[in-house]
């Protein structure tokens, strides 16, 4: 006769053994701060943009806004509408993962502001035109009072 204790199977035990075949534990994040430039910065967000083929608007958003390197890792990109703006926010986590891995500094982080100074007025009216081209060139307005001209 065998003298051995009968062999019992736990529920808990095979859902845990489940879940850890499933979802393998996370291998700890390593937190790299390397310091880098303004330079550096936009190199890698250039080169990042050039590899994007079907999302036009995204490619073209960062080739024209370029990011601004604040402090602690931190980056800011003026985008002249809001959606520039929602473009880039669909697509930060790629983007942040990339300029991360690149740059190795996992503390990156992007700020996206909608630049609204640097808008062009548009003249449409007659009226318009000539006050924005008298801002260009005073001597517009002694031209038009030296000859007695009108808008009529």
């Amino acid at each position: 006769m065998l003298n051995r204790a009968p062999k019992s199977t736990s529920l808990n035990r095979l859902i845990n053994r489940k879940t850890e075949e499933i979802h393998p534990p996370a291998p700890p994040l390593v937190e790299e701060s390397k310091s880098f430039g303004t330079e550096d910065l936009i190199r890698c967000w250039d080169a990042y943009a050039e590899t994007i083929e079907k999302e036009i608007h995204l490619k073209n958003t960062m080739l024209s806004c370029k990011p601004l390197l604040l402090e602690n890792a931190h980056f800011e990109v003026r985008v002249h509408n809001p959606m520039q703006e929602e473009e880039l926010i669909g697509h930060s986590l790629q983007l942040l993962k990339t300029l991360r891995e690149q740059l190795s500094n996992s503390k990156i982080q992007m700020h996206i502001r909608i630049d609204d100074s640097g808008e062009k007025k548009r003249a449409y009216t007659d009226i318009e035109k000539y006050e924005l081209l008298c801002q260009i060139n005073p001597l517009l307005s002694k031209l038009k009072d030296e000859f007695d001209l009108s808008f009529e």
